[in-house]
């Protein structure tokens, strides 16, 4: 069986912090590098409630939530660049409810109507990927004009997720929960529960290269009942066990 990379181990892969104003709206700008030469492995994008604006050769691309792991293929040397939008942004910069992008990359172009497609020429000839990253957040922060802020009842529910139950959300919010849920399907491409699973995976996550943690005390520590359930919850959103990605995370 092919083995499984986290596609942050897999290649050169970095994110740099964005400043101004974007970064009210952008988690990060990255980059992602192919090895040039090796048969591609069984990549795995783990969710993490966000969406991201992608630019390689062939254009502009969204890739919107997901659920569980992506596997993309990646061609040998292939770079591609990206903007990870904040969770709740994604919405209102792309002015559709996010449930239609769930699992999905599709062109920036088929969504919302932009200028960015004219600028596709100048990021392949500015050369090197750092001076094409520093383009492309130009180019977007110019494009993009209405920067959206996230809307205070999203930013209530993704702030609470990790440690409330659906149903208290709702009543801290003020709202039913049939409302909730639509509101997370809208803002996050998926209901309240399976945000929670995905938010706990993304903490554990941050936790699990701090030395000498054991997974007993990782599951603790990220919210999980205890570790048979971290085992199950990780493997089945990212295909591969803690302990797997432990040793990924610590080589």
């Amino acid at each position: 069986m092919t083995e499984t990379i986290l596609a942050k181990r897999y290649g050169d892969y970095r994110e740099y912090a964005v400043a101004g104003a974007l970064s009210d709206v952008l988690r990060c700008a990255w980059m992602h590098r192919a090895p040039d030469g090796e048969p591609a492995p069984r990549v795995a994008v783990v969710p993490d409630g966000c969406v991201d604006l992608l630019w390689t050769e062939h254009g502009f691309l969204i890739a919107g939530p997901d659920r569980t792991a992506a596997f993309p293929r990646l061609r040998p040397g292939e770079t591609i660049l990206g903007l990870r939008f904040r969770p709740g942004i994604a919405r209102h910069l792309l002015r559709c409810d996010l449930d239609a992008l769930t699992g999905q990359v599709v062109p920036f172009a088929d969504i919302r109507a932009s200028g960015l497609s004219q600028h596709h020429e100048r990021l392949l000839a500015a050369g090197a990927p750092l001076k094409r990253l520093r383009l492309l957040q130009t180019v977007f922060a110019a494009e993009i004009l209405d920067l959206p802020a996230m809307r205070p009842d999203a930013a209530a529910l993704h702030a609470l997720s990790t440690r409330l139950p659906a149903e208290s959300i709702a009543a801290e919010i003020g709202v039913a929960e049939r409302t909730l849920r639509r509101l997370s399907v809208a803002e996050f491409g998926y209901g309240p529960k399976t945000l929670a699973r995905i938010l706990r995976l993304q903490k554990m996550l941050g936790r699990i290269e701090t030395p000498e943690t054991s997974l007993a005390g990782l599951a603790a520590d990220s919210g999980f009942a205890d570790q048979a359930h971290m085992n199950r919850d990780v493997l089945a959103l990212t295909s591969l066990t803690p302990g797997e990605i432990l040793r990924q995370m610590r080589g």
